[in-house]
């Protein structure tokens, strides 16, 4: 992976992060980070974001747009 690329999706993790710190309220929204679950072939997956509340459960896998 190039650089320009790590940076493009440290720059889009973070423009999320920054967002749901900022929008959702923190009595009512529970926020994991970079979740990595098992896989039954013994592997495993990440999950960018999970949002946890009364509303449902949300995962957002991230990918910057940016040029």
């Amino acid at each position: 992976m190039s650089l320009k690329s790590t940076f493009k999706g440290f720059l889009g993790e973070t423009v999320i992060n920054v967002a749901m710190w900022l929008k959702l309220d923190k009595d009512i929204y529970y926020r994991l980070n970079n979740v990595t679950l098992p896989l039954a072939n013994d592997g495993s997956t990440q999950i960018d974001h999970v949002i946890i509340s009364i509303y449902g459960i949300f995962f957002i896998e991230t990918k910057s747009g940016f040029k």
